[in-house]
C-alpha cells in the first residue's frame, strides 16, 4: 500500500506542476493565434467572428487567472487564496463568471449585454458561499449541496445544450436558405450581391460548425470536471490512500476544465479549412512586417 501511496504522490506532484505549464503555454498561443485570425479583414465584418474574438479574450482571461493563480498557490508559496476572505470570494466567482461569459458570447446576438448581466448575477451567491473553513472552499450543508447542483446544471448543462440547440438551429436555416437560392437560380441571373450572400453564408455555415463541433467538445471536459467538483464537495472527506484518489482526479479534471479554454485554435486548425487559409494569410502578411521592424530596430542599434 505504501508503494501505492508514493506512486500516487508522484503523479499528482507531476500533474500539478506540468499540467498548468503547458496548459498556459499552449492556451496564451492559441488565443494569440487566434485573436490575429479573427481580426483579419475577411472576418472582420462578421458577426460570428465577432463572437469567436469575443469568446477568445475571455478564453484569454480563464487561463490567466485561473491557471495562474492555482499554479501560484501550488508552487510559489502564495497563501492568500487560503488566507484572505475576499480574495477568497473574487477568485471563485471570477473563475465561474468568466468562462461562464465566454459562453453567453457565443449564444447571444442582439442581447449580449442583458446575457452577460444576466450571467455575472446569477453568480454572486458565491461571494456568500465561499469562505476559508479553514482553507478555500464553499460552506458546508445546504451552500454546498446548492453549489454543486449549481455548477452541474448552470454552468454545464444548461449553456452548452443552449449552443448545440442554436447552433443547429441556425445550421439547419442557413441550409434552407441554401436550397431555395439554388432553386432561384435556376430561373433568374445570379447578381453580384446574391455572390456575396452566399460567400458570406458559406462563411458563417463554417464559423457555425466550428463552434459545434467546439461546444461538443466542451461538454464532455466542463460537464466532467462540474460532476467532479460536485462529488468532491457533497461526499465526506476521505483520508489515507481514497482521500490521494480523490486529490488525484480532483487535479486531472481541473487540468481536464482548463483544456476547454485552450484548445479552440488546435481545434479551428484541425477542422476548418477557411480558419486555416485565413490564418496562414495572416502569418504570410505579418512576417514581412515582424521581419522588417526587426531590422530597423537592428540597423538603429547599430548606428548608436
Amino acid at each position: 500500500m505504501s508503494k501505492e501511496v508514493s506512486e500516487i504522490e508522484i503523479v499528482i506532484g507531476t500533474v500539478n506542476y506540468y499540467g498548468p505549464i503547458i496548459l498556459l503555454a499552449f492556451g496564451i498561443v492559441g488565443c494569440i493565434c487566434n485573436l490575429i485570425t479573427f481580426t483579419a479583414l475577411q472576418l472582420r465584418n462578421n458577426y460570428c467572428a465577432f463572437y469567436f474574438l469575443a469568446s477568445t479574450l475571455f478564453d484569454l482571461l480563464s487561463i490567466r487567472v485561473g491557471v495562474s493563480i492555482r499554479f501560484a498557490t501550488d508552487h510559489f508559496g502564495s497563501n492568500l487564496l487560503h488566507s484572505d476572505r475576499v480574495y477568497c470570494k473574487l477568485r471563485a466567482y471570477l473563475v465561474s463568471a468568466i468562462p461562464l461569459v465566454s459562453i453567453q458570447m457565443k449564444i447571444a446576438y442582439r442581447v449580449t449585454a442583458i446575457a452577460i448581466v444576466i450571467s455575472l448575477f446569477s453568480l454572486s451567491h458565491i461571494l456568500y458561499s465561499y469562505d476559508l473553513r479553514p482553507i478555500y472552499a464553499t460552506m458546508p450543508g445546504p451552500d454546498a449541496m446548492f453549489d454543486g447542483m449549481f455548477v452541474v446544471i448552470w454552468l454545464g448543462i444548461i449553456p452548452h445544450g443552449l449552443m448545440l440547440l442554436f447552433g443547429f438551429t441556425t445550421v439547419k436555416n442557413i441550409r434552407q436558405v441554401k436550397r431555395q437560392t439554388a432553386v432561384q437560380s435556376y430561373t433568374i441571373q445570379i447578381s453580384v450581391e446574391s455572390c456575396i450572400q452566399t460567400q458570406e453564408r458559406k462563411t458563417n455555415t463554417q464559423l457555425i460548425l466550428m463552434m459545434l463541433g467546439q461546444v461538443g467538445l466542451s461538454s464532455i471536459l466542463i460537464l466532467t470536471r462540474m460532476i467532479s467538483y460536485a462529488y468532491d464537495i457533497l461526499k465526506p472527506r476521505a483520508t489515507g490512500y481514497e482521500g490521494l484518489v480523490d486529490t488525484f482526479l480532483m487535479s486531472f479534471t481541473v487540468l481536464l476544465y482548463y483544456t476547454n479554454f485552450a484548445k479552440s485554435f488546435y481545434m479551428y486548425t484541425f477542422r476548418s479549412h477557411l480558419f486555416r487559409s485565413i490564418f496562414m494569410i495572416e502569418i504570410k502578411l505579418c512576417f514581412p512586417t515582424m521581419l522588417w521592424s526587426c531590422v530597423c530596430n537592428y540597423n538603429r542599434l547599430t548606428i548608436y
